[in-house]
């Protein structure tokens, strides 16, 4: 049986018309990604790796190639077909949060099974769990304004949870919590990819988070540029990814 989520097959994207100057922000990726897998992407900046997480989550287009989530091709839908596809099948975290201050964590939560016209009746069982998995149960009342930058994290990752998709796909989720906020949200990650089977591909430049990842893709000038699995502890994990780093050397950076 194939349980493969995501297959990325000699994807290219190209920005810029051909009778201007073209820039090749990927350039054949192919790659795939197992049920229940928790993969990073890595690599400096402008390499590609955000315009990648782009193509695969419905926000762009690719040029050339195919991409398949949970058996759908994506390159063969039109908007209506991709915008349906996105509501039920992703999940999306992103660096800032992006809740609604007006809506109750709970109200938050629910909202991507409210947008698919779920009754409320179904919907309480179902946000319920998903705060119970991420340790949130007792804000669920609250507004975003009353909680701190970790529970509204943790909140957004149950509104990616909560309607079962095939994958959650995560941009920087760290990059605006401080150093104890981000291990206990890449924690609660860690736990729903080990013992809920979650399928998660997260965009990280920051070797600490990415060191939660069961294994990492680097990309350098639009193409896979080396892969790492971690088949130790995640200190040597760490160490590993440092390594693959320092092979980009300094000129790039890594953001």
């Amino acid at each position: 049986m194939d349980n493969t989520v995501v297959h990325v097959k000699n994807v290219h994207k190209i920005y810029g018309k051909k009778s201007e100057s073209q820039f090749h922000a990927l350039n054949g990726v192919s790659l795939h990604i197992q049920k229940g897998e928790f993969v990073g992407i890595m690599g400096p900046s402008g390499s590609g790796k955000t315009t990648l997480l782009n193509v695969i989550s419905t926000l762009d287009r690719p040029t050339q190639g195919t991409i398949e989530i949970a058996g759908s091709d994506l390159t063969r839908m039109d908007q209506r077909k991709l915008a349906d596809f996105r509501s039920e099948q992703l999940g999306f975290i992103f660096q800032d949060f992006n809740l609604l201050e007006n809506l109750s964590i709970y109200e938050n939560i629910a909202l991507p099974l409210s947008l698919q016209g779920v009754s409320s009746k179904k919907i309480e069982p179902l946000v319920t769990n998903v705060a119970k998995k991420l340790g949130i149960e007792q804000i669920l009342t609250k507004h975003p304004v009353a909680v701190s930058g970790g529970q509204k994290q943790r909140a957004a990752a149950a509104r990616a949870l909560v309607h079962n998709p095939a994958i959650i796909l995560a941009d920087e989720p760290t990059g605006a919590l401080d150093s104890k906020n981000a291990k206990g949200l890449l924690e609660a990650m860690a736990n729903l990819h080990e013992q809920h089977g979650v399928t998660i591909m997260m965009v990280t430049h920051d070797p600490f988070t990415a060191s939660y990842c069961q294994r990492i893709l680097f990309i350098q000038d639009g193409q896979l540029y080396k892969e790492i699995k971690r088949n130790n502890n995640r200190h040597d994990f760490y160490k590993e990814i440092l390594d693959v780093l320092g092979e980009f050397g300094t000129s790039h950076g890594i953001a």
